[in-house]
């Protein structure tokens, strides 16, 4: 009991009382990811210690704060926890880019920045692989209205769109033409991994995997949803590996094959001690697949939700669309520095639908202070971006849906330092730079060509489904066409 509630706690910013072996994991799952986190900052502050089983993680809240950490002295809260039992089992041990760290991280992370770059991220190229599915989404949308229907599910549509993208990117080929069911199997694979790593129990075990003997059925659960995608991917993968020539010196086409190409450069030249083995890039392929097609696809979902929710918003959306362009023309990024409303509204959608319940956990290389508390070395640490999105210091009236926060007073945008979607310091996402691309192709050219409107008899649901992202509930649109 000393221990417990006095000598393990000591020196570390307050918190809610851990209990025994369970830490806070019942009081997570009983009120919820979000109404905790933002229940305990309002208790404890801004710096404060929450607990997973017997593992501390300390949040740090206020903007202030996680720049003088996470941004000056990133390299030191760069790590990752070194006990993520789950994360070992989904990647067949520490592999992919998210919760890899230390030189194998530096490696790969500048391998797929390198790669990016190569196939056309921040150039012409990239936007035109975006704007051909963005074509075929609109077809496809024109094509339900002229066969009648009267309620479409976007959501769908969407998720096809984006998924084409990462997909085209890590394996060479998308799904919105004639592979539409294997997008459907892969999404239903994705989305009963993502419900079991959002389960509070999983993260508790993750922290204490002894607790796995006594909930066998977690670890079972996370297994078959683990092997489900392992299958997915390791089939496209070997595919590869039968087909590519690599005695060829044409550019690769995708990731894996970029991948697979490393791999045989560095055993030729008798390079044993690599990290470009099989189950790295599987790690990897799942990691940017989660990352590219999970966050833009919710994202750009919540966007459309709340344009339904809020038709004033929608219409000045459109009339600035139609002051600037004017055209049923494909918007692209040389509009952007003219479209300020545009972008005020998607900065504020991705402050409102707030779409990482709890951040990816980090991990202090070394003993710090912050604030006066001594925090030592490998204990786990976050910067809490949805409490952030929610303080009225940053954003006054948050529970409100108001693009023009983001506007000055001559009806410019200016992009906020408190907004911090993507994650900030050393961590950030990675494929940051491909889904600002993406939501901002996609919902500038989507509401060009239509308004989109509540099914009255059906509007939408905005509970909010917490797993890996916040999701919304499938909901259905009324659409009209506009040009």
């Amino acid at each position: 009991m000393f221990h417990n509630f006095y000598w393990k706690r000591k020196g570390l910013p307050p918190g809610p009382t851990p209990l025994p072996l369970f830490g806070n994991v019942f009081e997570i799952n009983r009120v919820g990811l979000e109404p905790f986190f933002h229940g305990i900052k309002e208790k404890y502050g801004d710096i404060h210690t929450f607990w997973f089983g017997e593992k501390p993680v300390v949040c740090i809240n206020d903007v202030p704060t996680i720049l003088e950490t996470f941004i000056k002295d990133g390299e030191t809260y760069s790590g990752r926890p070194l006990d993520m039992m789950v994360t070992d089992m989904s990647r067949h041990g520490r592999n992919g880019l998210i919760f890899i760290d230390g030189p194998r991280w530096i490696e790969q992370r500048r391998f797929a920045l390198r790669f990016l770059r190569d196939i056309g991220m921040g150039k012409n190229l990239m936007q035109e692989r975006v704007l051909d599915e963005v074509s075929i989404l609109i077809e496809s949308i024109k094509a339900k209205i002229d066969k009648g229907e009267k309620e479409i599910n976007l959501q769908n549509i969407i998720e096809i769109a984006v998924a084409s993208v990462i997909n085209a990117i890590l394996f060479g080929y998308g799904f919105s033409k004639n592979k539409q069911e294997e997008f459907y199997q892969l999404k239903e694979y994705l989305h009963d991994f993502m419900q079991g790593i959002g389960n509070p129990l999983v993260r508790f075990c993750d922290r204490n995997p002894f607790m796995y003997k006594l909930l066998p059925w977690i670890y079972k659960d996370v297994t078959r949803t683990s092997n489900q995608l392992c299958d997915f991917f390791m089939k496209q993968i070997n595919s590869h590996i039968a087909e590519i020539d690599f005695d060829g010196h044409g550019d690769p086409t995708d990731y894996v094959e970029a991948f697979l190409r490393k791999k045989k450069e560095l055993e030729n030249e008798g390079i044993i001690d690599h990290t470009f083995s099989d189950k790295q890039l599987f790690g990897a392929c799942l990691d940017l697949w989660i990352a590219g097609q999970e966050t833009t696809s919710n994202t750009l979902s919540w966007l459309v939700i709340y344009l339904m929710n809020n038709p004033e918003v929608q219409k000045k959306f459109h009339s600035e669309i139609d002051q600037i362009i004017g055209s049923d023309r494909f918007i692209t990024l040389e509009d952007r520095s003219q479209l300020h409303y545009v972008n005020a509204v998607i900065a504020e959608t991705q402050r409102f639908c707030n779409l990482v319940p709890l951040n990816v956990n980090q991990r202090v290389i070394k003993d710090v202070e912050i604030n006066g508390y001594k925090i030592p070395a490998n204990t786990t640490i976050l910067h809490q971006i949805s409490t952030v999105h929610f303080d009225e210091r940053y954003f006054p009236e948050p529970t409100k849906f108001k693009p023009e926060r983001f506007l000055d007073s001559n009806g410019k945008f200016t992009q906020s330092v408190n907004l911090m979607p993507f994650g900030v310091g050393k961590r950030a996402c990675l494929g940051e730079g491909l889904a600002r691309l993406e939501i901002y192709l996609f919902a500038v050219n989507i509401f060009n060509h239509f308004e989109i409107s509540v099914v009255q008899s059906n509007p939408p649901n905005t509970t909010r489904i917490a797993a890996g992202s916040v999701q919304p509930l499938p909901f259905v649109t009324k659409i009209t066409p506009r040009l």
